[in-house]
């Protein structure tokens, strides 16, 4: 598929291409972040697990690497102005576009790449088209519109803030925002309500999560998701094995009260998952490995930032003290296994829901960033 472009002062030839291997991929993805001196790279890891072929996600997909890159004629010869990977779950009706990188001043390009995505989508039984959607909602979501002086927190992604742009036209944003607070603060607010409604709080029942048995304890994780998120807009059914692949790589930085489990006559009713902020350990332009590790369990290395990556209630608890409880926990374990952390943030939430978000800021009053991801029918 060939077209011509006009971007700028330049004027060149452009053709849509397949990627053919999952290397080369990786290789153009990051050549984007070259000279951002603020990144971490938190794109890898994810990727290496959504577009492993021999991965438990990989297996109930469908999945094609694209992108478009110039002609031989003009100023730009054979550079890759746009990419991305497409990918159909199984259990999902849309087609996610993950992924998604591209240079500035290349709409047309992505124009070209996004009509090729329709197409493919439609021909895998898809009914619409997300982007900024990496396969599904817990590997990542949205292009971030976050402060530019300051490297990405563990598991966030970061993006150019024109990315944006290339989707304000004919498609439906969806935006997401993520809060933060002060550790104490928000410590002794929870304190100070819970004494209050403590009568309401005490069949619920908070358990940290054995690792000794951690495929066990996972599985009630990927249960209750399942059930809890089931009616999310991004959000679809997740297999034990999808879950696993994606906490084994986290597994070696967790401590057991990382994911805490709320509990009412012996029965998951909730849960809660949270990690300090290890790219606080990562140099610039590298990402989390053995030597965080070394860095964290060994040395004590501090870190001054924890996230709230998911507190999950099951419907039925919604107007119960269980989030509550689940938050307070949350700080304790941080105050007694971290203690020189002082600021907390949320992962995203959605901005349709009003309820999660007026919650959290309740306690996290400060927005730390935005997000939105861009959807159209097919």
């Amino acid at each position: 598929m060939k077209a011509a472009c006009v971007a700028a002062e330049w004027v060149f030839n452009m053709e849509l291409f397949e990627f053919n291997s999952a290397v080369k991929y990786e290789k153009a993805m990051l050549s984007h972040y070259q000279s951002d001196p603020r990144f971490i790279n938190n794109k890898s890891g994810i990727f290496h697990i959504v577009c492993n072929p021999a991965g438990a996600f990989y297996q109930n997909t469908v999945q094609k690497m694209i992108g478009v890159k110039s002609g031989n004629d003009g100023r730009r010869q054979n550079e890759i102005l746009c990419q991305c990977v497409l990918i159909k779950h199984n259990q999902f009706d849309a087609l996610t576009v993950a992924f998604f990188e591209a240079q500035e001043n290349v709409g047309e390009a992505v124009r070209l790449m996004m009509d090729y995505a329709a197409d493919y989508g439609r021909h895998m039984g898809a009914k619409r088209m997300i982007a900024a959607l990496d396969g599904h909602c817990n590997y990542g979501i949205g292009f971030s519109r976050l402060d530019p002086h300051a490297a990405p927190l563990f598991g966030e992604s970061r993006n150019p803030e024109y990315y944006n742009a290339y989707f304000e036209n004919g498609y439906y944003k969806i935006g997401f925002s993520s809060f933060w607070g002060e550790l104490d603060d928000i410590s002794n607010q929870l304190n100070g309500i819970m004494q209050r409604i403590e009568e309401r709080t005490t069949q619920i029942k908070t358990q940290c999560a054995d690792f000794r048995q951690f495929p066990v304890h996972l599985r009630r994780y990927t249960d209750l998701s399942n059930q809890i998120f089931a009616k999310h807009w991004y959000y679809f059914h997740r297999t034990y094995n999808e879950d696993l692949e994606l906490f084994k790589t986290m597994k070696p930085l967790l401590s057991p009260c990382n994911l805490i489990f709320a509990q009412k006559n012996g029965r998951d009713i909730g849960y809660s998952l949270f990690y300090p902020d290890f790219n606080e350990l990562v140099p610039i332009g590298g990402e989390a490995n053995a030597g965080t590790f070394l860095k964290h369990k060994l040395l004590h290395r501090p870190i001054h930032t924890v996230k709230i990556a998911e507190i999950g209630i099951l419907p039925e608890y919604h107007s119960s003290a269980v989030v509550l409880t689940l938050f307070r926990e949350v700080c304790r374990q941080v105050k007694r296994q971290y203690p020189h952390i002082k600021r907390v943030v949320s992962s995203w939430i959605m901005d349709e829901n009003t309820a999660s978000q007026n919650i959290t800021r309740r306690f996290a009053p400060n927005l730390y960033g935005s997000y939105a991801a861009y959807e159209k029918e097919i």
